[in-house]
């Protein structure tokens, strides 16, 4: 322990640490603080709590009683224990003023404490609660309730039984704080001067939420929206913009709507362009139009002219993800018909283009080839899945090709090869099979001889010599031929000549269809 000398005092700082609170008043002991702050265990649990708040009760007896908090921060301080120590300045001269020193010892660092800035609550006290109070100072004699008459149908009721419904809290904020409102900007207010005023029509609109591709059928009617806009204002100017697009095509996706109004010089906020937008159009929470604008009174679920409007969807792959990140937050941007054109990588990580507007020369003549189906389905549209996975392929493929850095190459190349066998499934399938066609007529015709003419047909096979034909074994032949793709010009053309010929040998050798009925079928070979 040091002596305090003109406010200093020298000793050696404990590795023990503590934390302080500040109280905000004057105690009258330390026992009462402590309950006024909830008791040890409530402090304890403060301690352990993350949001660092110690709460403080004037009054804890009272349940109506509002809290002030105290936050905990961070400070560099120490806890002293001071004493005072008197001694004799002359022990001779006893009628002399005795002199005091004060000593310092420090007892631990304080790191932490908490700080009560805040002012306190507004405080409802219930007078039932005092009035109690003052009666039991009271003598007991004193304290007698009077008797009064009950009446019928009220409930006893004691005096301490009274509800007291008060808020939790007054006020929401326990630290004066100065608002003051900036004044519009220059910029802000152009833009409002821009916007045309509000009028209060009599316009409904549908509710501005995705329609189920699925489960909803009824789609938004058209409205003539000329009769609630006033002629001459800017919103008409707008409207008609955006009326003249949906009639030159009927589906359309955001970013294209978008940049062909700023070409023609038309900028508003967005949420004007969603009222634009809901005025003359609606869209699919999903299916092969998700999210596209289509015109209202248009459905393209039983249109099959609208598959050349359906969405194809492009993925970055997530190793490619940072070229797009960092190019994104640099906030740099690609016109729609550049990307359309695939003439720029995308800067965002996915994107949902129309096979419309997509400027290659595969996409544009599969769209244009007759439907196969006849529905329009939720995953594929109007096209089938090996179409569709082609058409998805082929716009990975021209994205990846033009990717300005390195590490493209194993996608590229997997996605070509992906892209080639969808390619040859395609045309597999939807390729016409003559051979099985007219393998199965040759065998219907020669069943339906056999049944008119048993006789004629008998007597042919004896007259058949064991070098000729059989008919099971060319079907049998034919059978394992496999379809090339490649080759179907070439390999094609001479199996159809070798089956015209072999079914021109079993039509001529039913007498009543040649005019030689006795020749044997020997001498037609």
């Amino acid at each position: 322990m040091g002596v305090i000398k003109e406010g200093k005092v020298s000793g050696l700082i404990p590795s023990k640490e503590g934390f302080a609170v500040h109280y905000p008043g004057y105690p009258s002991s330390i026992s009462r603080a402590i309950q006024t702050l909830g008791g040890t265990e409530s402090i304890l649990k403060a301690r352990s709590s993350q949001s660092n708040k110690l709460e403080l009760y004037f009054r804890p007896e009272d349940p109506y009683s509002h809290p002030v908090s105290g936050e905990l921060r961070s400070c560099h301080s120490m806890l002293l224990k001071i004493s005072r120590k008197k001694k004799n300045s002359s022990p001779i001269n006893e009628a002399k003023e005795e002199s005091e020193e004060f000593h310092a010892d420090i007892v631990a660092r304080i790191p932490e404490a908490y700080y009560f800035e805040g002012m306190a609550d507004y405080q409802h006290v219930v007078p039932v609660h005092a009035d109690i109070a003052r009666r039991k100072r009271k003598n007991p004699s004193e304290m007698e309730e009077p008797h009064f008459q009950k009446k019928p149908g009220l409930i006893d009721m004691g005096p301490e039984d009274v509800m007291m419904l008060s808020p939790p809290l007054f006020s929401l904020k326990d630290v004066p704080e100065n608002i003051v409102l900036r004044p519009p900007s220059t910029s802000s207010s152009k833009k409002k001067q821009d916007e045309p005023p509000e009028t209060h029509s009599k316009m409904t609109f549908e509710p501005a939420l995705g329609i189920d591709f699925k489960d909803v059928q009824e789609i938004p009617k058209k409205i003539n929206w000329k009769e609630f806009i006033t002629e001459g204002t800017p919103m008409w100017e707008w409207q008609i913009a955006v009326s003249e697009l949906f009639e030159e095509r009927p589906i359309w996706p955001k970013y294209s709507l978008i940049e062909r109004l700023l070409d023609k010089n038309l900028k508003f906020t967005y949420q004007t362009l969603k009222r634009l937008l809901l005025t003359v159009g609606y869209y699919f929470s999903g299916g092969p139009f998700q999210k596209f604008w289509i015109r209202k009174g248009y459905d393209p679920r039983k249109d099959p002219d609208s598959r050349i409007y359906q969405s194809v969807a492009f993925r970055v792959p997530p190793e490619l993800k940072s070229y797009c990140d960092d190019n994104a937050a640099k906030g740099l941007k690609h016109r729609w018909e550049d990307l359309c054109k695939f003439r720029f990588f995308p800067y965002r990580n996915q994107y949902s283009f129309q096979l419309y507007e997509l400027d290659d020369d595969y996409i544009q003549q599969e769209i244009q080839k007759p439907p196969k189906q006849t529905s329009c389905t939720y995953e594929t549209g109007w096209f089938s899945q090996h179409v569709h996975d082609s058409l998805r392929l082929c716009v990975k493929v021209r994205f990846l090709s033009i990717f300005p850095e390195t590490g493209a190459e194993k996608f590229l190349k997997a996605a070509s090869e992906k892209f080639m066998k969808s390619k040859r499934a395609c045309i597999f399938k939807d390729a016409p099979k003559p051979v099985q066609e007219e393998h199965q007529q040759i065998n219907e015709d020669h069943e339906t001889l056999k049944n008119d003419t048993d006789a004629v047909d008998e007597a042919i096979e004896n007259q058949i010599d064991t070098d000729d034909v059989e008919v099971d074994e060319l079907d049998s032949d034919d059978g394992e031929e496999e379809f090339d793709v490649y080759g179907m010009d070439s390999a094609g053309e001479a199996d159809n000549l070798s089956l015209n010929s072999y079914s021109r040998i079993l039509y001529c050798a039913h007498p009543l269809l040649c005019s030689s009925v006795h020749r044997p079928i020997k001498n037609l070979l």
